[in-house]
């Protein structure tokens, strides 16, 4: 099965030489492509592109998926790209786009039984946490506006979540 991602650079440039650029937008920091073999779409684009050097790369096949898909994609995928890069596109949404996942990935994560799970299945719930940002207790909400209740509140709800990711974390390691 095709990737809907692809996070290594090495494989990135393999797989552009491999496409036709169709469109480049420098202030969103992404290439547009064409497989002109398959009619794919793919995207090059930068997650944390606000860092030194751009960002991390991330070729993604189009269309965009869901929040519900993603964390579809990251939970049972076999493919360390598409793990990476569906937990990546989440945190990437709720800075850019304001698309709450937390409540949705840490429900799905929780379900999972730590008891038995192989070395493979540990590092995808490490990669997920980590990639998606799902331990950082930083409320990323808006601010401007709210009253101090709403503000404790929302602050309240990612430290939950991330007190939530430390607990699978310190699970796997034990």
């Amino acid at each position: 099965m095709q990737p809907f991602f692809i996070c290594n650079q090495d494989e990135i440039d393999r797989k552009v030489k491999t496409l036709t650029l169709i469109e480049t937008n420098h202030d969103r920091w992404t290439e547009h492509y064409v497989d002109k073999t398959t009619g794919e779409n793919w995207v090059l684009t930068r997650f944390n592109s606000e860092y030194q050097g751009g960002g991390i790369p991330v070729l993604k096949r189009l269309p965009e998926r869901s929040v519900d898909q993603l964390i579809e994609i990251a939970v049972i995928s076999s493919d360390i790209n598409d793990i990476i890069g569906a937990s990546r596109e989440l945190s990437e949404r709720e800075k850019c786009s304001r698309e709450d996942f937390r409540h949705k990935l840490i429900s799905q994560l929780l379900k999972v039984d730590i008891s038995d799970l192989s070395l493979f299945e540990r590092e995808r719930l490490k990669y997920i946490i980590h990639c998606s940002g799902l331990h950082d207790p930083t409320n990323r909400r808006d601010i401007v506006g709210k009253y101090i209740t709403e503000i404790q509140n929302d602050a309240a709800y990612y430290q939950a979540i991330a007190q939530k990711a430390e607990m699978i974390l310190s699970s796997i390691e034990e």
